[in-house]
């Protein structure tokens, strides 16, 4: 393990954020509001002008099926483009040899050698391909200026096209060949596991004295231990003693040491109830507005543990709050913490004797510094007279490690798409 060091504080990660949020998701969040809340919305469903050089006018409806705007793929060849798709890999050649990759079901593709990554994802429907309309009044507009140009509160593309591109070439892809260039990545995924709680905060405590702390510290450590066998995983502990890291620390420990690469943070922790002590069953948080008193109630408790100047923590009297979570829309972070939080159901309901209670969503503190996939999984009710000495023992911490390590291996197989680990996934 890399020790603590050297890690860039607080206020400078927040500016590096908004930074991040500025370049990428500030075009998305515009177009996304202007298609929500535009002159446009009571009108019905929006529609998309292209307004070409010679002055000819074509609309097209957006399509809202996936909760986001998208155009049909085949816009893009009525522009000029060359496009090919097998097997959910799509090819695109355009104006001045620009050559496009994207691959159904994810928000990565490339531009030439560039890697960028789109808010939503392309998907099929009705037979039909989509892909978000981002691609067009965002990229485009930014990449080719000369040719492209969009306005939002009209949501109209301004399209030219060069005089020495005929828009004639054929491109062709191999069956079952991924789109070019998906599968670029092949450095180390960083795995920062957090042990929830710790020195003086004990979390919750079960009914015969096991802690959440120990619980958290158990598993934390043997998913470490298994994940630190893949060779293309850098795997981090935010604590392994019985120590106290401040709740705001973990986060930004974990972005500091992913960096610039693809990387996850998973926060363990363990749930009570002791009003209600039928309570059992397993369950997995992504950072995302509560929407019930359940997940209301989880949230406030895993936000309660002690700083180390003996206040409580308050994450909605955090001036950047706020931020973080339209931050987190932009940069599509919730969809893969969402998908990384059903892995994680999957891979724990193969043997945790207690009921799936499914994927929730919260304000958790834990999770809002964290600038990736993040998750808090619950990993049973210490307050259960069944469940609870069971969280305790060392077969069952195994157990679920292993489970849980299981879903990283998976999640990293489509994150970033087409780059999967290579290691011995059935193995862990």
């Amino acid at each position: 393990m890399t020790e603590m060091t050297d890690i860039v504080s607080m206020t400078d990660e927040r500016a590096m954020k908004r930074d991040v949020a500025g370049r990428i998701g500030l075009a998305v969040v515009t177009l996304l509001a202007t298609v929500a809340a535009g002159p446009l919305a009571g009108q019905g469903v929006p529609e998309l002008r292209i307004e070409r050089a010679e002055g000819a006018v074509d609309v097209r409806t957006l399509d809202l099926e996936m909760g986001f705007a998208a155009v049909r793929l085949t816009l893009f060849e009525e522009l000029g483009w060359a496009v090919a798709e097998v097997e959910g890999a799509i090819a695109m050649l355009g104006p001045h040899g620009v050559a496009i990759s994207l691959t159904i079901g994810s928000p990565f593709f490339t531009w030439d050698d560039d890697v960028l990554q789109l808010a939503d994802i392309p998907y099929h429907d009705a037979g039909e391909t989509l892909v978000p309309v981002q691609l067009l009044a965002d990229f485009l507009p930014k990449r080719l200026p000369e040719l492209y140009s969009f306005d939002g509160p009209t949501l109209t593309l301004q399209a030219a096209q060069p005089e020495d591109w005929l828009g004639t070439t054929v491109v062709q892809l191999r069956p079952g060949a991924e789109a070019p260039g998906a599968g670029r990545y092949e450095g180390p995924r960083v795995v920062v596991v957090d042990a929830g709680h710790g020195g003086g905060d004990p979390g919750a405590l079960g009914l015969r004295g096991v802690p959440e702390k120990s619980v958290a510290l158990g598993i934390a450590r043997a998913i470490a231990h298994l994940l630190e066998r893949e060779p293309d995983f850098e795997v981090y502990l935010t604590r392994d003693d019985d120590t106290f890291v401040p709740i705001w620390d973990r986060g930004d420990l974990a972005t500091a040491w992913k960096g610039d690469r693809p990387g996850v943070f998973i926060s363990i922790h363990a749930n009570s109830l002791p009003t209600r002590p039928s309570a059992r069953g397993f369950e997995t948080y992504f950072l995302a507005e509560a929407r019930n008193d359940h997940e209301r109630r989880v949230s406030a408790i895993e936000n309660a543990p002690l700083s180390a100047g003996g206040q409580a923590v308050d994450p909605d009297a955090e001036p950047d709050l706020g931020f973080i979570l339209r931050e987190l829309k932009a940069l599509d972070h919730q969809h893969w913490s969402s998908m990384l939080a059903e892995m994680v159901q999957t891979e724990m309901a193969k043997f945790h004797p207690g009921p799936n209670r499914g994927v929730k969503q919260g304000v958790l503190a834990v999770l809002t510094n964290a600038l990736m996939p993040s998750v808090l999984v619950e990993v049973g009710y210490l307050s259960n007279e069944d469940e609870g000495p069971l969280l305790g023992q060392p077969t069952f911490q195994n157990e679920a490690a292993r489970s849980i390590a299981r879903a990283v291996v998976r999640f990293f197989e489509r994150y970033p798409p087409g780059s999967g680990t290579g290691g011995p996934g059935d193995g862990v």
